[in-house]
C-alpha cells in the first residue's frame, strides 16, 4: 500500500499537489469544524453555569437570608457549603450589613483579584437588606475539558483525513492518474515514425457502450495520430513529387538547346544552362552578374530594348541579334516570363531560341519565291482552269452516283423492276478512279502551290497525269451515260419521307404480301413475330425498304440454287427505349470475303447477272442515318445469314 501511494506521489506532480490541496483542505475544515464545535461546548457549559448561579439566587438567597437575621452562623455555613458544591464553583463570600457598611462574615472557596463569571446578590429579610451574597464560578474545568476534546477531535480527523486523503489518492490514480501518464508517455514518445502504433488506456478496451472524457481524448488523440500520419504520408509524397519535378526541370534547363537564364529584376544575370554557353562561346562564370542586354543584344539595338522593357516588364517573341565571342551574327526569339515572390517582382526567366539557321533559309526561300512568282503565277491561271473542268466533271459524277443510288432505292420499294445493270458498274468505277486520282492531284498540286515548291519537271508531270485521266474520264463517262439512259423508269407511289404512327406487325406483312409472288416463286417460307398492338412514331416507307430489300437479298442471294427448305425469320420486339428487329434466313450465307464490306455500296455476288450491290448499302443509310440507329450481320457459309438491326424508339 505504501508502495503504491509512493509511486503515486512521487511520479507525478499532479498527484502531489491533490494529496497537498487534500490534506490542507480537510485540515482546515477539521479546525473549523473543530472551533465550531469547541465554541459550542463552551457556550453550553458557561450557559451551565449560568443556570447554576440563576438556581443559587432562587433556592438560596431567602434561606441565607433568614439565617443570617437570626445571626445563625452555623446555617450559613452549610448553606455556603451548599453552594460550593455546585459545579465550578470558585469562590462564596457572605457580607453583613451594619449600618451602610458591608463586613465579610463567612466565605468558602479560592479568593482572587478577578473571576472569570462573579454575581452578587442582595439578602433581604421582610423587606430590609441584612447583607449581600457574592459567588464566583471558574472556567479552568472548563477550559481543561475543552482542550482534551481538541486534541481528541484534531487526532480522530487527522486520521480520518489521511485515510480518506489516501483513499481519494487511490481512486483519482485508478480513474484519472494512471490514464494521464499513460497519455503523457505517448504524447512523449509520439515521433513521425510511430504514428502508426494506436494508444490505448489501461483498463479500457475499445469500443465501450458508455464512453467517458479519457475515452473521448483518447481517441481524440488517435484521430490527431492519423491525421498527422495522413499528413506526413502526403507530405513525404508532395516533397518527393517535388524533387522529382525539381530533377526533371534541371534535367529538361540543363539539356535544352535554347537559352534559358533568371534574372535579376535590373536584367543582372543569376544563373544561366550550358546552352548559354555552347551558343556565346562564354564561360559559366563570364556569363554571371552580367547585365543580359550586354551578351544577348546587339550595341545598336540595347537602347530601345531597354526603353521597351522600362515600359512593358517583358517581351514576348522578339527576335533579337547578337554577337558571339568570336564576333559572329546570331538571331534569338526570346521570350521573358516574370516570376513574382507574393506582389514583389522577383525573377525574369529569359528564353532565347536560336533561330539564326530558320532567318537564314527564310531568306533563300523569300529570294526563291521571288524568281518563282511569276512563273507560277501563269501556270495558276492555267490550272484554275483546267482544276475548274474537273471540278464540274468530278461534281457531274457524284450526281450520277447519287442518282444511280436514289434509282435503286425507289426501285426496290416497287416490284423491284430492274436493278442497276452490270454494264454500268465498269465504266462507274473507272470514272471514280479517274475522279479520286484527279482528286488527289489536284490537292497535291494545292499544296505545292501553297508551299511554293512547283517545279517544271513537277508541272510537266501533272500536265501529262491530267490529259491522261480527263480522256479516261470522258470516255467512261460517256458510255456510263449512254448506259443510264436505256433503263427501265418504275413510277413509285410509296414515300419513305413520310412521318406518322403506324402498326409494325401491319408495316410487315404488306411488304410479305407485295412480295408474295416472288417468295411463292422462290417457295420460300416467312416466319413473323411481331406483336400486333406495337405501334411506332417513325417512317414507314424506310421500314417497307429495309423488309422488302432483306427479303429480296435472301431470295436472289441467299436461295439461289439452293435445294434445301428455304425459312425467312423475322422478329420484332420492343426491349426498354430500343425497338429490335432480328431478321435471319437459312440459306447459303454471305461469303467470308465480302460479310466485312456487305455494307458498301457497289458489293455483290451477282456481279454482271443483274446484282448492283446497293441493297445492303441503302439498308444501312436508312437504319444509320435516316432512323439513328445500330445493324450488324453475322454469317457463315451454309449457316445462312442473320440481321441485328437496333432503333431508338422516337416519342411522339
Amino acid at each position: 500500500m505504501s508502495g503504491l501511494l509512493s509511486k503515486a506521489v512521487s511520479q507525478n506532480g499532479l498527484s502531489y499537489r491533490l494529496l497537498s490541496y487534500i490534506l490542507v483542505c480537510s485540515t482546515v475544515l477539521a479546525l473549523i469544524i473543530t472551533v465550531l464545535q469547541l465554541a459550542w461546548d463552551y457556550n453550553k457549559d458557561v450557559a451551565v453555569i449560568e443556570d447554576s448561579i440563576d438556581q443559587i439566587e432562587a433556592s438560596f438567597l431567602q434561606p441565607i437570608s433568614a439565617s443570617l437575621w437570626n445571626l445563625d452562623e452555623e446555617q450559613v455555613k452549610v448553606q455556603i457549603e451548599g453552594i460550593m458544591n455546585l459545579p465550578n464553583m470558585q469562590f462564596v463570600l457572605v457580607k453583613e450589613m451594619l449600618g451602610n457598611t458591608e463586613v465579610p462574615l463567612l466565605s468558602q472557596g479560592v479568593e482572587r483579584e478577578s473571576y472569570d463569571i462573579s454575581r452578587e446578590f442582595n439578602l433581604t429579610y421582610q423587606g430590609e437588606v441584612v447583607g449581600k451574597l457574592f459567588v464566583a464560578a471558574s472556567l479552568e474545568q472548563i477550559y481543561q475539558r475543552l482542550i482534551e476534546k481538541s486534541v481528541l477531535i484534531m487526532v480522530s480527523q487527522t486520521i480520518k483525513t489521511l485515510v480518506v486523503s489516501f483513499c481519494i489518492l487511490v481512486i483519482i490514480y485508478y480513474l484519472v492518474i494512471r490514464h494521464i501518464n499513460s497519455i503523457v508517455g505517448y504524447a512523449q514518445t509520439l515521433s513521425p515514425d510511430k504514428l502508426t502504433v494506436k494508444l490505448t488506456l489501461e483498463g479500457r478496451p475499445l469500443p465501450r457502450k458508455k464512453p467517458d472524457e479519457f475515452d473521448t481524448l483518447a481517441a481524440t488523440l488517435n484521430q490527431m495520430r492519423t491525421r498527422l500520419n495522413d499528413e506526413f504520408a502526403a507530405r513525404h509524397r508532395a516533397a518527393d513529387q517535388l524533387q522529382q519535378e525539381r530533377d526533371f526541370s534541371a534535367t529538361l534547363i540543363n539539356s535544352a538547346n535554347m537559352v534559358i537564364c533568371c534574372m535579376e529584376p535590373d536584367l543582372t544575370i543569376a544563373s544561366i544552362n550550358p546552352a548559354a554557353i555552347m551558343l556565346t562561346g562564354y564561360h559559366h562564370q563570364e556569363l554571371l552578374q552580367h547585365n543580359w542586354l550586354d551578351l544577348f543584344v546587339s550595341q545598336e539595338h540595347r537602347q530601345a530594348l531597354a526603353t521597351t522593357l522600362a515600359e512593358q516588364g517583358s517581351i514576348e517573341d522578339r527576335e533579337i541579334i547578337m554577337h558571339d565571342q568570336q564576333g559572329n551574327e546570331l538571331v534569338l526569339q526570346w521570350t521573358f516570363a516574370p516570376f513574382y515572390e507574393g506582389p514583389t517582382l522577383k525573377y525574369l526567366i529569359g528564353f532565347g531560341y536560336d533561330i539564326t539557321r530558320l532567318k537564314k533559309v527564310e531568306r533563300e526561300i523569300t529570294l526563291f519565291n521571288e524568281q518563282l512568282e511569276s512563273k507560277v503565277a501563269e501556270r495558276t491561271r492555267s490550272l484554275r482552269e483546267a482544276n475548274d473542268q474537273l471540278g464540274k466533271a468530278y461534281d457531274d459524277l457524284k450526281q450520277a452516283q447519287q442518282t444511280l443510288v436514289e434509282s435503286e432505292k425507289m426501285a426496290s420499294l416497287g416490284s423491284l423492276v430492274a436493278g442497276v445493270a452490270h454494264e454500268i458498274n465498269t465504266p462507274i468505277g473507272i470514272s471514280v478512279t479517274a475522279s479520286s486520282y484527279l482528286q488527289e492531284r489536284v490537292a497535291d498540286f494545292k499544296q505545292h502551290i501553297e508551299a511554293k515548291q512547283l517545279s517544271r519537271s513537277y508541272l510537266n508531270e501533272f500536265t501529262v497525269n491530267l490529259d491522261e485521266s480527263m480522256q479516261l474520264l470522258q470516255g467512261n463517262l460517256r458510255r456510263a451515260s449512254e448506259l443510264i439512259a436505256s433503263f427501265k423508269q418504275v413510277a413509285v407511289d410509296q414515300s419513305s419521307e413520310a412521318r406518322y404512327n403506324f402498326s409494325l406487325a401491319d408495316n410487315l406483312h404488306q411488304v410479305v404480301v407485295s412480295l408474295g409472288h416472288k417468295l411463292k416463286k422462290a417457295q420460300c417460307e416467312v416466319d413473323i413475330q411481331c406483336d400486333p398492338k406495337l405501334t411506332l412514331y417513325s417512317f414507314p416507307g424506310s421500314f417497307t425498304q429495309i423488309y422488302s430489300n432483306l427479303i429480296l437479298n435472301s431470295i436472289n442471294h441467299g436461295f439461289d440454287g439452293w435445294d434445301r427448305p428455304k425459312k425467312i425469320s423475322i422478329k420484332v420486339a420492343q426491349q426498354g427505349d430500343e425497338l429490335i428487329i432480328d431478321y435471319s434466313d437459312n440459306g447459303r450465307g454471305i461469303p467470308p470475303e465480302i460479310l466485312p464490306r456487305i455494307f458498301d455500296p457497289f458489293v455483290t455476288t451477282k456481279r454482271g447477272h443483274g446484282g448492283s450491290g446497293l441493297g445492303t448499302h441503302i439498308i444501312y443509310n436508312l437504319v444509320v442515318q435516316l432512323l439513328r440507329g445500330r445493324i450488324n450481320c453475322a454469317s457463315e457459309p451454309g449457316q445462312g445469314a442473320q440481321f441485328h438491326i437496333s432503333l431508338p424508339i422516337p416519342h411522339n
